[in-house]
């Protein structure tokens, strides 16, 4: 039926806690775990029959006194009447499944950072990857330079494709808006061709020339994938970083080729903000592509 005046808030009403008691024939005072006002507050069964407030018990506090002991064995318990609310809050623990409305959990309700496995029992959905990382694309005949790149990043992923540059290329990373040239160590093995059946390797190490150097192949245009991790025991202030990545060069039936590389970083001496692609000489054309989280 309607209302005259505000209507009543809906509510929820929480259960009256129900506290059960040892009766032995001799004992009239009990403790109630929750504090009453007075007999009113409580209903009282002795034999699971009703007693009558103030006559046959009164109570105050935590006090529940009997007129007269419950005789052994009989069924001895209260209800708390003065513990029930009407709340608009839902009690802990009492939402299922079947109160939720299907396809209504959006990501707003998902905390960052969950984990992966609490969202799929099988393997991680590529696009779930995808969205941790960004991206962004540079025409290296232009720019040479990542910036921007965030101080606490932990890997980075790195593709160049069709690069070319008559000097010899490297891959470093940099600091306070500057290139870093030193503490880097990177151990390169290279396979090519110089004719169509003519094979010959090269390989060794570059001290300090970068945490990458996928080398110089003249006019061969150059495709790289590599990744750079970030080691979890440097800090924001001196990171340091591991890196390994393969190369493929080519110019056609002249000469090609693969091979792989392998760096560290030992320390950078500031936090990192960009990664830069150098050489001896100007890189003429190419593309580079980062994803990094």
């Amino acid at each position: 039926m309607p209302f005259l005046g505000t209507t009543p808030t809906q509510g929820f009403v929480g259960a009256n806690p129900k506290q059960s008691f040892t009766a032995n024939g001799s004992t009239t005072v009990f403790t109630l775990t929750n504090p009453v006002a007075n007999a009113n507050d409580l209903e009282v069964f002795v034999g699971n029959v009703r007693q009558e407030p103030t006559a046959a018990y009164s109570a105050a506090g935590t006090t529940l006194t009997m007129s007269e002991a419950p005789a052994t064995g009989l069924n001895f318990y209260v209800i708390n009447k003065s513990q029930a609310q009407v709340t608009t809050t839902l009690g802990a623990n009492s939402v299922s499944t079947s109160q939720l409305i299907n396809a209504n959990v959006t990501d707003a309700k998902i905390a960052s950072g969950v984990d992966a496995s609490k969202l799929t029992t099988g393997d991680v959905p590529f696009a779930q990857l995808d969205n941790t990382f960004t991206k962004a694309t540079i025409d290296l005949s232009s720019t040479t330079v990542f910036t921007g790149i965030p101080v606490g990043v932990n890997i980075i992923h790195l593709a160049l494709f069709n690069g070319v540059s008559s000097g010899d290329i490297r891959i470093r990373l940099r600091t306070g808006g500057s290139t870093v040239t030193s503490n880097y160590f990177t151990a390169v093995s290279y396979m090519y061709t110089a004719g169509s059946n003519s094979w010959t390797s090269t390989g060794g190490l570059n001290l300090t020339t970068g945490i990458l150097v996928p080398g110089n192949w003249g006019t061969a245009k150059q495709n790289l994938n590599c990744t750079i991790v970030r080691n979890q025991t440097s800090d924001d202030s001196n990171p340091a970083f591991s890196a390994f990545g393969n190369v493929f060069y080519r110019d056609y039936n002249t000469h090609g080729g693969g091979g792989y590389m392998q760096g560290i970083q030992t320390g950078l001496g500031g936090a990192l903000d960009g990664i830069s692609f150098n050489s001896s000489n100007t890189i003429a054309s190419g593309k580079a592509t980062i994803y990094y989280r």
